[in-house]
Formats: C-alpha cells, sequence, structure tokens
C-alpha cells in the first residue's frame, strides 16, 4: 500500500511539475546541471549558487571534475557560473562545485563522435514506471541494455531536472545525464556539440520536435510522426536491428 501510494505521489509531482526537491542529487544551495559533449569539444560546466529562496550571485564556486580541481569562477547576479571545459576522454565525469562550504554534484557525458546517442523522455517514455513495479523494472534493464551498445541522455519535459533527478534516483535507473527538454533548441545545442543523435523515445511534442532531426523516433503512444511501439521490449528488439557492433559500458 505504501509503496502504491508513493508510486502515485511521484506521478502526481512529475505532471504538475511542483519544484519541492533539490535540484541536484543532494540538498545543497550550490545546484550543478548536468552537460553532455564530444571528445575535443569545449562545453560550458554550468552551476547555480542559491540563497534560501532567491540565487545568490556573486559567489567564488570551485570545479572539480572527479575530485581533480579545474578551476574556480565567480557567479553572476542571477547565480548562475561558468567554468569552459575541453574534455580529452569519453566517459561519464562526476562534475563537482563548491562554495562557502557547500557542493553540489552532477554529470558530465563525453562521447566519442562514432557513439550514437538514444533520448528518452523519462514523463513520456517511463510513464507505466510510475505505477508499476513490474513496468519500472522493466524499463530499468531496457535502459542498462541500452548501454552496452548506446549513450543514453534523460530528457525532462514537465518537470525540470530536480524532480526528475530525484525520481530516477529513487528507482535506482543507470546513470545518465539529465537534461531539461527545451523544444528544438536542446536537439540544436546537441547537434553543435557533434553528437550522433541516434534514437529518441517521447511523447507527441518531443517527436514531433525531432521529426527533422532524427530518424528513428518511437512512442508508446499512436503518432503519425512516430513509430509506435507496444512495449519496451519491442522497442528494445527494434533498436538492436541497427545496433552499432562497438559496445562499451558506463562509468559506475
Amino acid at each position: 500500500m505504501k509503496t502504491c501510494l508513493t508510486k502515485k505521489l511521484w506521478l502526481a509531482l512529475l505532471i504538475l511539475g511542483i519544484s519541492i526537491l533539490p535540484a541536484t542529487r543532494g540538498l545543497s544551495s550550490v545546484i550543478v546541471y548536468d552537460r553532455v559533449t564530444t571528445v575535443g569539444t569545449p562545453v560550458y560546466l554550468k552551476v547555480l549558487t542559491k540563497g534560501k529562496i532567491f540565487a545568490d550571485g556573486g559567489r567564488l564556486v570551485e570545479f572539480y571534475l572527479d575530485d581533480k580541481r579545474v578551476g574556480k569562477n565567480l557567479t553572476g547576479g542571477d547565480g548562475y557560473g561558468y567554468r569552459k571545459y575541453k574534455p580529452q576522454r569519453a566517459g561519464i565525469i562526476n562534475i563537482r562545485a563548491t562554495s562557502k562550504g557547500e557542493s553540489g554534484d552532477g554529470l558530465l557525458l563525453v562521447m566519442k563522435k562514432s557513439e550514437k546517442a538514444v533520448l528518452i523522455e523519462i514523463e513520456s517514455g517511463f510513464k507505466d514506471a510510475f505505477i508499476s513495479d513490474i513496468a519500472a523494472g522493466a524499463s530499468r534493464q531496457a535502459v542498462k541494455k541500452l548501454l552496452n551498445k548506446y549513450r543514453v541522455i534523460y530528457l525532462s519535459r514537465l518537470t525540470g531536472i530536480r524532480i526528475a533527478r530525484s525520481w530516477l534516483d529513487e528507482m535506482a535507473f543507470p546513470q545518465a545525464p539529465v537534461l531539461q527538454w527545451q523544444g528544438e533548441q536542446t536537439l540544436n545545442g546537441l547537434k553543435e556539440k557533434s553528437i550522433n543523435l541516434y534514437a529518441i523515445i517521447g511523447s507527441t511534442s518531443v517527436i514531433a520536435a525531432a521529426a527533422d532531426r532524427i530518424k528513428k523516433r518511437y512512442t508508446f503512444d499512436q503518432n503519425q510522426k512516430a513509430q509506435t511501439v507496444k512495449d519496451w521490449q519491442e522497442l528494445m528488439k527494434l533498436l538492436s536491428e541497427g545496433a552499432p557492433q562497438d559496445s562499451h559500458k558506463t562509468k559506475k
């Protein structure tokens, strides 16, 4: 009974987009945003420093990648701060930013240009997982299998990353970056980083935005602009038909 109520609460939060949960993987007034790029392509690490309610700008922030210090920057009046970084290796790198004794964490996914990315909209791709343990397990296992052949990028359309991240952690989904869905702007940003957008799984609006940018588009809803699939088992079969030969393991 408690599990059922918990799942219903998560579903309500995801639908309503109530920002009552921490924006990072942990309670902190230093918020670190997940980033995605390719080897040799510069990316700006992004952080937000906040007070109890509003942004707290003008703070000195130190950036660490896998616990190695890479520099420090001041946040602006709006609380946002940026640090340019040019990665030389592929993989998932842990980002940590500290300021005034507080810290926040995020992920930097660095892809080889030959690797393929599968984008999954959380609210649509995992909709059954919000109410069913069986569906949650199937979705979780599907993502694990995808990560053997592709890079996965989560998209949050309705709620923002704060609730989405917390839900993914709560449900023990595999580690991967979470990006806020901003329509074509999100896809264009990834393209500019030379990300090979191989497939996308999502709702009608997400699929529509990807129509001219991603060839393989899948949905669990009826949609003329995408191939409708009944479950993750069917979807995995379709993706495996065109899977690349080289596989990789995600960093744990």
